[in-house]
């Protein structure tokens, strides 16, 4: 029953042993308030004894005690219920916050898995399954289409992330939904997909596609080397104009560029005058550099070649379409490149997904299909504290995408080392096993509706178990999400071969 102060939203509940036998954090339950029934979660649960009060010190005192009991004592478990809608409400498929307290002295009852069908179950368009309701085993099915409010998949290494990835993804593929995957360790495969499946292995950009500030991250270009950046410029700028002219190919721009500054660095203008003379209308060199100077971007640019080669494929097509196919899933495997060859990469589609949504929305010529777009290891391409080309365009993607049918998803273990204005605007979050404090306190202050008490189940989440909130689902629920048998990796990789390693059963038979 309900004991001490009540509010709309929240009551302490004291349980019989009898009923505690039942009841774990995350159980639903019914309780009775002025307008109706309503329907709670348990977020906390804390169990005691008046014989074995906390500031007990002597243990022959409490070994009398438990003598005297006879081995018996009288427990108490107590919880912390949060109310979250009517149920009467929820039955016609709305969700209202009860406006009043459930009242001290009233019973509180558990949950039909009927009802619980009704809020988790739904089998509207759109609705997916993303595992089981813990631990009532109740279907518990997501709104895929809320995800261009973005998400955020979090949890500590092991704790299920990648799994989760992997039934979500397969989930919106195999219901038409448009996947971009970011894979930074080569982990995910086609996930079992087929046909619907487009990786590119290595994740690969066509020069002539390429933002210049993608450029000057691919070079490696100090923020302090203003002349060597101007150099790269104006190089840059005449070989893409040249490429425009339809007066060299994709192939050549890499080319052009690097004959130009070498023009400067030695002092000549012998491929200036050579497409000039083809007919290039090109900008003059710029005044005042020094040899030396162009011959430090001639250095970055060999550097550009050895670091990167693989990933400039001037026979990549030009039309996003066919780089990222509608309709499916399309992996970029980063597992190859190093972090900044990552963020070139990863805010490169970025950035042209949000253009070509805002083309196509506006113009009708774009990019077709909506899109999610999953960036892996968000703590490395989206750091709080450090600006990355990924970070602008994912702030920008989550500002705006949502009007443009983008949405955003992040994964990290390392949560509070992800920029908190990106990860504050993920509407929706899956947060598995979490169990560093500091992590914890940083996702809730990046979340309307993680509150304190729910946030107290992360540490004690089993592998593959998550809280889940946000529009995506009815109601807060904690969710056994289902085990996703298409992934290639993500697993740990044992360091003693098994036929000569024990079973963990072996170990605590030797133990016990």
């Amino acid at each position: 029953m309900v004991i001490g102060e009540s509010t709309p939203d929240r009551s302490t509940v004291i349980f019989s042993m009898d009923a505690a036998r039942r009841v774990r954090a995350g159980s639903y339950l019914v309780g009775v308030s002025l307008e109706g029934c309503v329907l709670g979660i348990v977020e906390r649960l804390v169990a005691g004894s008046l014989l074995y009060p906390g500031d007990m010190s002597n243990p022959l005192r409490a070994e009398s005690v438990r003598a005297s009991m006879g081995g018996r004592a009288e427990y108490y478990l107590r919880g912390s219920v949060r109310w979250l809608a009517r149920v009467e409400d929820l039955a016609r498929g709305r969700i209202m916050a009860p406006k009043h307290p459930v009242l001290p002295g009233t019973d509180v009852y558990s949950v039909s898995k009927d009802l619980l069908s009704t809020v988790f179950s739904p089998r509207a368009p759109g609705w997916a399954r993303l595992g089981e309701v813990q631990p009532d085993g109740v279907e518990y099915r997501v709104n895929l289409n809320r995800l261009t409010r973005h998400l955020a998949i979090l949890a500590v290494t092991g704790g299920g992330k990648s799994n989760t990835v992997c039934v979500l993804t397969r989930q919106l593929v195999s219901h038409g939904a448009t996947v971009v995957l970011f894979d930074m360790h080569g982990e995910y495969g086609d996930l079992g997909l087929g046909r619907s499946v487009q990786e590119h292995d290595p994740a690969s950009v066509n020069p002539a596609a390429l933002d210049f500030s993608e450029v000057l991250r691919l070079v490696r270009m100090p923020a302090n080397a203003i002349n060597q950046e101007r150099i790269l410029r104006w190089a840059w700028k005449n070989a893409i104009k040249l490429y425009r002219a339809s007066l060299i190919r994709s192939s050549e721009i890499l080319d052009i560029v690097r004959g130009l500054v070498k023009d400067l660095a030695e002092n000549n203008r012998e491929t200036y005058n050579k497409l000039r003379e083809s007919g290039g209308s090109l900008e003059a060199p710029p005044g005042g550099m020094k040899q030396d100077q162009a011959q430090g971007v001639l250095n970055k640019l060999d550097d550009l070649q050895d670091y990167y080669g693989d990933i400039l494929n001037p026979k990549l097509p030009l039309e996003l379409e066919r780089v990222i196919r509608p309709g499916g899933l399309t992996v970029f495997n980063l597992s190859s490149l190093d972090e900044q060859g990552a963020d070139a990469v990863v805010s490169h589609y970025l950035r042209r997904l949000l253009q070509e949504r805002k083309r196509f929305k506006s113009q009708g010529k774009g990019y077709p299909s909506p899109v999610l777009a999953v960036v892996e290891e968000a703590h490395v391409l989206i750091p709080n504290g450090e600006d990355t080309l990924t970070k602008y365009w994912a702030a920008r993607v989550a500002r705006e995408g949502r009007k443009f049918g983008l949405g955003l998803a992040l994964v990290s273990q390392r949560p509070r080392n992800v920029d908190p204005d990106v990860l504050s605007q993920t509407n929706n979050k899956i947060i598995l096993k979490m169990v560093e404090p500091q992590d914890i306190r940083y996702v809730q202050a990046a979340s309307e509706d993680l509150t304190e008490d729910l946030s107290s189940l992360l540490p004690s989440l089993n592998p593959g178990e998550a809280v889940v909130i946000g529009t995506m689902t009815r109601l807060p629920a904690v969710a056994k999400i289902d085990l996703c048998k298409g992934k290639k990796g993500g697993g740990d990789i044992p360091l003693i071969p098994e036929e000569r390693g024990e079973s963990g059963e072996d170990l605590l038979d030797q133990v016990f």
